[in-house]
């Protein structure tokens, strides 16, 4: 039996781990655990529905609110909020540089090549809450679309539960302080 602080090497040696190591594992074996159920219709459904929050997908949909007044301060908020977490995002991203999943869970081409935090998942959350000032009542609706995405995320093998708890924690930081934020 292998302790459980330990971890076997391709060579079935057994090497102990730090608090974090072990951690980063168990991260890896809940995704793989995931990932053995996916199944085709899902996977496309989940793929469609990540892709909603795509920056490029983001960035159209409040152009075109922008053509309608009653639509214009949604527009500003989710822009602002997309904004915000996207640099927050990449700023993150490119000082933690943890790689992605391996290749053999990905059902899907991952945007880039660095993992923590969830983009996908910060701009959902972000967008969720930032719309709260707005429109109280889009908020649970919205709330449930982002728990899909960053639930997608994990199925699709893009990245780790790790991953997408930090980007819905920090779409919750960054989505609170746009709703507060006077436009």
């Amino acid at each position: 039996m292998l302790p459980a602080n330990a971890t076997l090497l391709n060579d079935n040696t057994a090497v102990p781990l730090g608090r974090l190591a072990r951690l980063l594992a168990l991260d890896d074996r809940l995704l793989r655990r995931l990932v053995k159920t996916r199944r085709a219709r899902a996977t496309f459904v989940l793929r469609a529905l990540c892709r909603l929050f795509d920056p490029d997908m983001v960035v159209l949909a409040v152009a075109i609110a922008l053509f309608s007044p009653a639509l214009v301060d949604i527009a500003n908020r989710a822009g602002l909020a997309l904004s915000v977490t996207s640099l927050v995002v990449v700023v993150v991203k490119r000082s933690v540089r943890r790689a992605r999943p391996a290749l053999d869970v990905q059902a899907s081409v991952p945007p880039d090549r660095f993992s923590f935090p969830s983009g996908h998942t910060a701009a959902a959350f972000s967008m969720a809450i930032a719309l709260s000032a707005v429109s109280p009542w889009f908020v649970p609706g919205m709330l449930l679309l982002a728990i899909v995405v960053g639930y997608g995320r994990l199925y699709l093998g893009v990245h780790y539960p790790l991953d997408v708890g930090a980007g819905a924690a920090l779409g919750l930081v960054t989505g609170s302080l746009i709703a507060l934020w006077p436009l």
